[in-house]
């Protein structure tokens, strides 16, 4: 579609094709500069243009969209008409802004975008930390009665929500833990996937390393989620970052000795069901 100038134009055009019924007429019309003034409104409306040629096939255009307007004689489809050219131009001005080279393909993945709404995007993930409040008992995997009053009434709210806006179908539930180390005796290799499966209770875990504790706190917060209805739909899986993920996404580097609430925390991830693919040999 042409741009609003367009309308300048068709005013022109008929004023020329008036001006130009004799001989006479036209000769006036250069005499009196309306075909100057056609020739500043098509550079105006038409600044990329740069030969005669590429002039003329842009008035051809312009005739051609007065004789559809002209063809129709609707008010309402030519606002219709007008609207459509100011999407256009507003569409090529963002596209240009957004440093796209193919403005139709940019606004066909912009529509696509907006129709999948956040179904198209990675959903934020969830933080509980000691820091923020969420406790377990020290050195264990027990959680304290505040935190998994706050599991009910506000995490798995926000997880529902999430997962309905995102499309998602698999929650992670991954445990962290700060580099001060421990010692005791481990019972996890026996006891683990039985407490998972609410077999054994979390107070029976035991560990001796943080990446022991990190998976073990990982299925208390999991046995949680899972008992409750409004997560019915999804698969949970416990993980363990242990200790080597420093908040966000950075490595440790082994240097840190002291006691660290920010470090010692449950992140909760969200995504979408993995498709298996078998590696080629």
């Amino acid at each position: 579609m042409a741009e609003i100038m367009i309308l300048l134009i068709f005013v022109l055009l008929m004023a020329l094709a008036a001006a130009l019924a004799t001989r006479e007429r036209k000769l006036q019309a250069f005499a009196d500069g309306t075909a100057s003034r056609l020739v500043e409104a098509m550079q105006e409306a038409y600044p990329n243009a740069s030969t005669p040629d590429e002039y003329y096939k842009e008035l051809v255009r312009a005739i051609e969209a007065r004789q559809q307007i002209e063809k129709v004689g609707e008010t309402a489809a030519q606002d219709s008409l007008l609207e459509d050219a100011k999407l256009g131009r507003d569409a090529r001005q963002a596209a240009q802004k957004a440093g796209a080279k193919d403005p139709a393909r940019y606004v066909e993945e912009a529509i696509d975008k907006a129709r999948k709404g956040k179904k198209g995007e990675w959903p934020p993930f969830f933080s509980l930390s000691e820091a923020g409040g969420y406790y377990f008992e020290s050195g264990k995997a027990t959680l304290r009665p505040d935190f998994e009053r706050k599991l009910r009434s506000s995490v798995i709210p926000a997880l529902r929500k999430n997962i309905e806006d995102y499309g998602v179908d698999v929650v992670e539930v991954i445990g962290h833990t700060d580099e001060v180390p421990m010692v005791g005796t481990s019972n996890l290799d026996a006891t683990l996937i039985k407490a998972s499966a609410n077999q054994l209770p979390t107070e029976a875990l035991r560990s001796t390393d943080n990446a022991g504790l990190a998976i073990a706190r990982a299925v208390a917060v999991v046995k949680i989620l899972r008992a409750d209805p409004r997560l019915r739909e999804v698969t949970i899986l416990p993980l363990s970052g242990a200790q080597m993920i420093v908040p966000v996404d950075q490595v440790a580097d082994g240097t840190a000795t002291k006691s660290d609430q920010l470090r010692r925390r449950i992140e909760i991830r969200l995504r979408r069901s993995t498709e298996q693919v078998t590696a080629a040999n």
